[in-house]
């Protein structure tokens, strides 16, 4: 299987590049690629930096270049499930772009437009809200989460959840702002990256899966220390995802 692995730090990819078997840099156009094999698999990582264009962009690249199989998100996100602490890791069941917003037209928040045409004066489209992950991997996923025993995040045993995620070309740092999002959208956490990779894939039929960790509770509490947190839960993403891969068909 090829596997598609992207976060939006570098950081983010090293414990599994630790990992990797036969390691090797590409430069392909202006993105630099790391491509091995681990237990019979092939991967392709990259760094996609922040938010969902770049990151969607990126998942675009790794599929026209290497037809990738699957495709890995990893990274940290914001709470907005009050159950969530520094450190937890959710794995996404989907995702929603809590940010693309025409209400005005009578749609929900994070409703995209597709094939939109008109006929006869009258716009007509179809529409999309939820992106999903794959249930299967997804699930193998949680079953190997359960079974490990991850690295302590500032004192704290991470829990591990899954559900919905959200997406926005936003760093949510306000109370009122995460409460809005989960009272409208119940995700568990916001990154802003997910749900761009998501779409991508699921308009190319690639396999999705996300793993976030919660690097803070994306209210006024938002500037924890994050090179802290992410020194710790960088381990923890190695550990799971060498077990994940080790199990994948």
């Amino acid at each position: 299987m090829r596997i598609g692995i992207i976060g939006a730090l570098d950081e983010e990819l090293l414990p599994i590049r630790e990992f990797t078997q036969h390691l090797e840099r590409k430069h392909i156009r202006n993105r630099i690629y790391w491509h091995g094999d681990v237990y019979g698999h092939e991967l392709y990582l990259t760094r996609c930096d922040v938010g969902k264009v770049n990151a969607a962009v990126a998942a675009q690249q790794i599929i026209d270049h290497f037809s990738v199989d699957l495709m890995f998100n990893i990274g940290s996100s914001g709470a907005l499930s009050p159950e969530l602490e520094v450190g937890d890791l959710v794995i996404a069941t989907e995702a929603i772009q809590h940010d693309f917003d025409l209400s005005s037209w009578g749609l929900q928040p994070g409703e995209i437009l597709f094939d939109a045409v008109t006929e006869n004066g009258q716009l007509k489209f179809r529409s999309q809200q939820i992106f999903t992950c794959d249930k299967k991997i997804s699930k193998l996923i949680m079953d190997v989460a359960h079974k490990l025993k991850f690295t302590e995040v500032l004192g704290h045993s991470p829990k591990i959840i899954s559900g919905r995620i959200l997406s926005g070309d936003q760093f949510i740092g306000q109370q009122t702002k995460a409460n809005e999002l989960w009272n409208i959208l119940q995700g568990l956490c916001t990154d802003m990256e997910a749900a761009g990779i998501a779409h991508a894939c699921t308009v190319n039929d690639v396999p999705f899966v996300c793993v976030r960790a919660i690097s803070d509770k994306a209210d006024h509490s938002a500037t924890v220390a994050f090179t802290e947190f992410l020194q710790a839960a960088v381990v923890n993403y190695g550990k799971l995802f060498e077990k994940v891969i080790m199990q994948l068909e």
